[in-house]
Parts: C-alpha cells; sequence; structure tokens
C-alpha cells in the first residue's frame, strides 16, 4: 500500500494534513483510543483513506500535478463531496 510515509512527510505537513486520532476518525470514520503512529495508521486505513491523504499532502507541498493523480484515484463521490464520516465508537 502507498502512503503518505512513502514521500517522507516532515513532522509540519502531518500537522497540515491532521495527523491525528481525532481527525483519522472525523475524515475516515475510523476510532481509536491509541495514539496514532505511522504503523497504527498502516493497520487502520485502507488504500482509498491513504489516496486522500496524498492528494491533500501534495497539494499543501503547492504539486497540484501529483496531487490530482491521487485525486484521480478516488471515488467521483469523494472527489467532489470530500469526506465527512461520523465517528463510531469502535476502539482498537
Amino acid at each position: 500500500m502507498i502512503t503518505i510515509f512513502d514521500y517522507n512527510p516532515t513532522d509540519q505537513e502531518l500537522n497540515d494534513i491532521r495527523f491525528d486520532a481525532l481527525s483519522l476518525c472525523q475524515k475516515f470514520g475510523i476510532d481509536t483510543d491509541k495514539e496514532l503512529t505511522p504503523e497504527l495508521y498502516l493497520e487502520l486505513v485502507s488504500q482509498e483513506n491513504a489516496y486522500y491523504d496524498l492528494a491533500v499532502l501534495f497539494e499543501f507541498r503547492n504539486d497540484q500535478e501529483k496531487a490530482d493523480e491521487f485525486w484521480a484515484k478516488l471515488p467521483k463521490e469523494l472527489q467532489s463531496d470530500g469526506l465527512g464520516y461520523d465517528c463510531v465508537n469502535i476502539a482498537i
């Protein structure tokens, strides 16, 4: 699976794309009471979720061409409407 970690994000970039457990819940509907680490992220997210974060990462890097490559990998409804799941109370 390809993720943001294949592109060596800086701490500031991780902050910019909201790499934390609360945001994981807000973006993808994945709830965990553990601290979000790269390893836990790899366990929890789907490739689709990872494409979303990659697109956002490249937008923060002002590389719209690369961001568009990842946006294009997402279903059309996510490209136009974005994400916005409600958190479910499933502690992992």
